[in-house]
């Protein structure tokens, strides 16, 4: 008597099994490529967001003291004129006839925005993961127009030009935003 086996051919065979394997860690690894491009995407359209609002709150409250005040012409930062520019530190009278200091500072590879109420205390007006590469003030006229015989009438002008970076880690390429604005004084003194 002779006994006959049956073959079960319903499972795979080791050639069908690494081709499943294979198919599978290719479409992993696509996954996985995709998510980390699309994370990194996400990361850097965040840090250019921030560094360009941190930017601007700091360019808004050097533009919102200017409108306030007047610039001073008579601090020693200037000698009674403004004989070229642009200028590396704004010099501001507030409403109350007291001096307010604005200036780019250095610590470390970071730029900082810093601003001063009495030239002794400077406050960062940047976080730390803000570099201030750049910040200028360019003021017209040259000569204060409110003095008893004004050179010029017109009304005081200054140009804030600012080229700021992230530092956040990972964001070494992240192209540098470019602002400037122009803002007068609203104080009309005749």
């Amino acid at each position: 008597m002779r006994t006959v086996y049956a073959h079960n051919s319903a499972g795979f065979t080791l050639v069908e099994i690494v081709v499943a394997i294979a198919i599978f860690v290719s479409a992993i690894t696509a996954v996985s490529a995709i998510f980390t491009y699309s994370n990194r995407s996400q990361r850097t359209t965040l840090a250019i967001s921030e560094t360009q609002g941190d930017a601007r709150f700091a360019l808004e409250v050097i533009a919102q003291q200017i409108r306030r005040g007047s610039i001073d012409y008579a601090d020693a930062q200037y000698g009674g004129s403004i004989s070229s520019n642009p200028q590396d530190v704004l010099v501001l009278r507030d409403v109350l006839d007291n001096q307010v200091w604005f200036r780019r500072t250095t610590s470390g590879d970071r730029g900082i925005v810093e601003m001063s109420e009495d030239g002794l205390l400077w406050v960062d007006l940047t976080p730390p993961t803000v570099s201030v590469d750049v910040l200028r003030f360019y003021i017209s006229p040259s000569t204060d127009p409110f003095l008893a015989s004004p050179a010029t009438n017109q009304q005081p002008l200054v140009t804030i030009t600012m080229v700021s970076s992230s530092t956040a880690v990972g964001t070494e390429t992240i192209i540098p935003t470019y602002l400037q604005t122009t803002v007068s004084s609203r104080q009309y003194v005749r």
